[in-house]
């Protein structure tokens, strides 16, 4: 009997979440309202300091916080402010103008809601901007948990993310759906640990051309080209013959 619905962030509940550019754009206009002028320069530093990062975490699996990269950024173009700067130039990424939800995600969430079932967010990222993104578009509440990398210390897939939000809905591995869009992030955790596992079958847009490591062999349970299918499996899984 499944019992909850564990949804990723980028590229499942969102069309994308990721946008380096943006982000530095963001940066700079927080510094430039403190007089401070990073100049383009700092567009180019700041993404080849994310991608460092990067490169190390899918090997760490340790997650990796943005105001510490913003700060190595920053220190390789020589400059060196005070950490309330940078929290505030992280408040601003917080808006995430990049961030898209899917237009379906409401009523889906709103479905297994009303079918009792538990959710939660599961996100890699170095910022926790979900709550925020969630409440603007006006779904926040139909989730119960939010479970961020940053936050953890752990990323996908290493199971101590995974077994944290387990944690938190108070569910067993066998009761849960996990829904990702790449297959040896989201899934290969997910499926280790014995979860149901569905897989976006596109992924993130920042997620297409990235380097993932072969951690296992894996294959998904479902592959679903959008979040209403998902109401199908549910149904199926738990003989679900209508609505509540």
């Amino acid at each position: 009997m499944i019992r909850g619905v564990l949804f990723d962030f980028g590229g499942v509940l969102t069309y994308s979440c990721w946008d380096l550019k943006v982000m530095s754009e963001l940066i700079r206009q927080a510094f430039a309202e403190r007089g401070i002028y990073l100049g383009e320069e700092f567009d180019t530093v700041f993404i080849d300091v994310m991608e460092e990062a990067w490169n190390r975490v899918i090997k760490t699996l340790k997650e990796e916080k943005i105001e510490e990269l913003i700060s190595i950024a920053l220190g390789r173009l020589g400059i060196n402010p005070d950490e309330k700067l940078i929290m505030e130039s992280v408040e601003r990424i917080k808006d995430a103008p990049f961030c898209r939800i899917r237009e379906n995600a409401k009523s889906v969430l709103s479905w297994i809601k009303r079918n009792g079932l538990k959710t939660a967010v599961v996100s890699n990222a170095p910022i926790n901007f979900h709550e925020h993104i969630l409440k603007s578009y006006g779904i926040y509440d139909y989730i119960d948990t939010i479970v961020v990398s940053c936050d953890i210390g752990y990323r996908k897939p290493h199971p101590k993310i995974y077994e944290y939000v387990l944690e938190q809905l108070s569910l067993k591995p066998k009761e849960a759906i996990f829904i990702g869009d790449v297959l040896d992030i989201d899934i290969y955790g997910a499926k280790k640990l014995g979860m149901i596992c569905v897989l976006m079958k596109e992924p993130e847009p920042y997620m297409v051309n990235k380097k993932v490591p072969k951690y296992g062999e894996v294959k998904p349970d479902f592959i679903i080209e959008d979040l209403p299918e998902l109401i199908d499996i549910i149904k199926y899984l738990n003989n679900i013959s209508k609505y509540f």
